[in-house]
């Protein structure tokens, strides 16, 4: 097995390791055990997932402390984590996933997003060597080939829900596309893993695979595969990963989320000086892998190597771009909310977020990396 299919070998298991954890005890850190002058927070850290790498660089680097806002982690991820947030007092935040909270969202529990974590990671695939017949002259995919090709995804795959939108605006009739997502024409296929689908386009059964980029990326030479386009390039900064409260916990402990967000900028912030600085890169590197007991190559591939990208802006249009594209898709459409009519928009409450930002310019006005999140928040919400 190469270096890189063992890296993201291991990508994948901790993927589903960190999708089967359900209830556990809540686990603190000796750093985040400060006075709180702002207040304090219960934030889940599930165990192994790097996911929330800007959180772990937080906590290590000391930035909750300088800010004045006591973390305590807790291993909580999924339903267990939403529960734990909208009915007792054992998690403040979540920042991994998105459809849960719209499903939780639409049973009932009083959610609102607050900030990122991480966006886009989706792909298009086709068997090595044809991906050109599926792309049009901008390198982005051909509308008319995609119809006309047989597709196979594990059902609401986020790349097909991207991509289903893309083809949806770019004048492919809605008919045409509920047609093709019925498995009886024979037009798509559904599967019950990834696996399946990079098997089924090596063998010619399926013509585009749609996977996470991680799948992609490991599966390319052992099923002669080749990525015919990123879901990012479709639906740029599509949200796969937003922070999660209650309105109720953002209204008691505001200057806790403020201070919070003002740590997770600077974190942010040294997490992205690591693209141009080998030092400052290693250092990442080092502190995430110590934390998550994840190898250094495996963490240096995640958070460097273009398997998923992290932002942190709540980007509030991304958010409601992907409802529709997802409530379109059909991936919501057994929620107890319409999100066909729904306005998700008053979900997103981001004045912790910009109330951090703000001050972090006001003390740094010649900061030109905080300049430039003012510019994307400006842009996205």
């Amino acid at each position: 097995m190469s270096k890189l299919k063992r890296i993201l070998s291991s990508i994948l298991s901790a993927a589903v390791l960190a999708t089967s954890i359900s209830l556990l005890s809540a686990c603190s850190d000796t750093e985040g055990n400060n006075s709180g002058s702002n207040g304090s927070l219960a934030v889940a850290f599930p165990v192994g997932n790097i996911r929330v790498a800007v959180n772990i660089l937080a906590l290590k680097l000391g930035y909750f402390d300088e800010e004045g806002v006591s973390i305590t982690p807790v291993n909580l991820i999924g339903m267990d984590a939403l529960t734990a947030i909208n009915n007792t007092n054992d998690l403040d935040v979540l920042g991994a996933g998105f459809v849960p909270d719209l499903q939780a969202l639409a049973s009932g529990y009083d959610l609102t997003f607050i900030a990122g974590t991480a966006v886009e990671g989706g792909s298009v695939i086709a068997k090595k060597g044809s991906a050109a017949t599926y792309r049009d002259a901008g390198n982005i995919i051909n509308a008319n080939a995609f119809t006309t090709a047989k597709l196979g995804l594990v059902r609401n795959e986020a790349s097909w829900v991207v991509t289903r939108q893309y083809l949806l605006d770019s004048g492919v009739s809605e008919d045409v596309l509920t047609a093709i997502e019925d498995e009886s024409s024979g037009n798509i296929t559904y599967y019950a893993e990834n696996t399946e689908v990079a098997q089924a386009v090596q063998k010619g059964e399926i013509e585009l695979g749609f996977l996470p980029m991680e799948y992609a990326l490991l599966y390319a030479d052992a099923y002669e595969l080749e990525v015919v386009a990123a879901a990012g390039d479709l639906q740029p900064d599509y949200v796969c990963c937003r922070e999660v409260t209650t309105p109720a916990k953002l209204s008691e402990k505001k200057d806790a989320f403020i201070a919070y967000e003002t740590a997770r900028i600077r974190a942010f912030e040294y997490y992205k000086q690591g693209e141009t600085d080998s030092a400052v890169r290693e250092n990442v590197i080092r502190i995430v892998a110590d934390y998550s007991g994840k190898e250094s190559d495996y963490v240096e591939t995640y958070l460097y190597g273009g398997v998923t990208k992290y932002a942190i802006d709540p980007n509030t249009e991304g958010i409601r771009k992907y409802v529709v594209a997802a409530y379109n898709s059909g991936a919501l459409s057994s929620a107890a909310i319409d999100y066909g009519t729904y306005d998700i928009t008053q979900n997103v409450d981001t004045s912790a977020y910009k109330t951090a930002l703000d001050n972090l310019i006001a003390a740094y006005p010649d900061n030109s990396f905080y300049a430039g999140l003012l510019t994307q928040y400006n842009g996205s919400n």
